[in-house]
């Protein structure tokens, strides 16, 4: 699918000029404010025709500043574009065409970008937000959304290469990318998040994007595609990336007005997050289609799948009349999972999102199914952590919940231990393993209101003689073999 979207790679920028910050007055002290001297520089670059861009070694302090067009942001090794701790330095931007809802309000950054093209940042240095959890500045408080900028932003932008930089210590979301055409993220890492809110990489109703080998270490979603336009999501590639996240590790919503199309998510590495390992959520009326999840390993998850079609239905921005969503063409394929609660490594981690795994879930709505899904060779393997319940539970009744916010948790305590299926037309699970090493007695799959669904291959392993597969009456051409 990459090559069909792929066939061309953003081209980095080379005019041959050469624009060193340091010759603008920039001083690398850590200490004193240098935006007027980058953002010099940076212009010098972009209204030359373009060029390079270089931080050298050092710390530069800076606020605000914005990449122009044909612009090479080379950040050297030991150089660091660190953060100021004053909100006063981070003015908040105009939209240049700002769509999604969520962030109309919050539009601030330290490295920005706006309606250009042909950008790469780029090197073995440090784009540093400066959000200390034992912070003394303006951005002690982290539950003042309005005013704490993200680390790195580039919207309406075309042919973006963002390539082997770290990101760390971000106030708000790390790395944003809206309407974006033509996205290359490689070989980025990002670390050291300890503020709320803090995703490790968003993408907003883009296209054509490919985000591979990166390495995130984040306190909210680690890579995480949503949107806010009636144009969506499409034609997008996730792959080789290793991703650790105390909410999800890999999620599509929970914005989700225009939707997710065509969009392939293979090879990575999911370890030691609290939520889901992969998440895949309309609740906003747009469309999810066209999906592949395949070759995934999750060590240390609290729950490895999450689909969730709802009708909380804020809808794109402008848009007067929405309905509900549509989810279908969902393919996940080898998988393998252990759940259990993760190792937290320092004190603010500690502090945070202090959930439990949950289920792994499927779940529509009355009337609104999720359709054609192919979940083949998965294993899963609870350890420990998980709610354990007494069969007598499997009979509580779940409350629909549609128009809440979509998470793993939920629904609450789910009616098995394996799978929960609702509401779903077409699905077909073949070669699914489940091994429990705690002794619960809910069943390994429950289905309600599941229609035209095929079930090869299934196991279950339990310390009990539990019930494979729990049907209720409103299920119907239910093949088991």
């Amino acid at each position: 699918m990459d090559k069909e979207f792929f066939s061309r790679y953003p081209v980095p920028p080379d005019s041959g000029k050469e624009f060193n910050i340091v010759k603008y007055g920039a001083v690398g002290d850590g200490k004193k404010l240098n935006t007027i001297a980058i953002q010099k520089a940076l212009d010098d670059c972009g209204n030359s025709g373009g060029g390079k861009v270089i931080i050298p070694k050092g710390s530069f302090m800076t606020g605000t500043i914005h990449i122009k067009s044909n612009t090479h942001l080379l950040v050297e090794e030991g150089a660091e574009i660190l953060g100021s701790p004053n909100k006063v330095d981070y003015p908040y931007q105009p939209p240049y065409n700002t769509r999604y809802r969520d962030i109309k309000n919050t539009h601030r950054a330290l490295v920005c970008a706006s309606g250009q093209k042909n950008i790469m940042v780029s090197g073995q240095g440090t784009i540093n937000g400066n959000a200390r959890s034992d912070s003394k500045g303006d951005f002690q408080d982290t539950g003042n959304n309005v005013y704490r900028p993200t680390l790195f932003w580039m919207e309406d932008c075309t042919d973006i290469i963002v390539k082997e930089v770290t990101f760390r210590q971000s106030l708000m979301w790390t790395s944003v990318y809206e309407s974006c055409k033509h996205l290359w993220i490689d070989k980025v890492r990002i670390t050291e998040n300890y503020f709320y809110n803090a995703d490790g990489i968003d993408i907003l109703d883009c296209e054509d994007f490919l985000i591979e080998n990166c390495d995130i270490n984040a306190d909210d979603d680690g890579i995480c595609l949503k949107s806010g336009a009636s144009y969506g999501c499409n034609r997008g590639v996730v792959r080789n990336n290793r991703v650790r996240s105390l909410c999800n590790a890999i999620k599509m919503g929970t914005g989700s007005g225009g939707g997710f199309r065509n969009i392939l998510i293979e090879n990575c590495e999911v370890w030691q997050t609290v939520i889901s390992g992969i998440a895949l959520q309309i609740v906003d009326g747009g469309i999810m289609e066209n999906i592949i999840v395949r070759n995934i390993t999750m060590k240390g998850v609290g729950t490895p799948v999450n689909i969730r079609l709802g009708d909380r239905n804020r809808g794109y921005a402008g848009q007067k009349t929405v309905q509900t969503g549509i989810i279908r063409n969902v393919y996940l394929g080898n998988i393998t999972a252990t759940v259990n609660e993760i190792e937290r490594y320092n004190e603010p981690e500690r502090q945070h999102h202090p959930y439990l795994p949950y289920t792994s879930s499927l779940t529509g709505i009355p009337g609104h199914y999720i359709e054609d899904v192919t979940i083949e060779n998965v294993t899963v393997t609870i350890l420990g952590g998980f709610p354990v319940r007494k069969a007598e539970e499997s009979l509580r009744p779940i409350d629909e919940k549609s128009n809440k916010y979509p998470e793993n948790r939920m629904f609450g305590v789910l009616p098995s231990h394996g799978f929960y299926l609702r509401h779903i037309r077409g699905i077909k699970m073949s070669n699914i393993n489940i091994i429990t090493r705690q002794e619960d007695e809910l069943p390994v799959f429950m289905l309600e209101d599941v229609h035209d669904a095929g079930f090869t291959a299934i196991r279950g392993e339990n310390k009990l003689l539990t019930p494979l597969i729990s049907l209720q009456p409103d299920c119907s051409n239910i093949r088991l073999g």
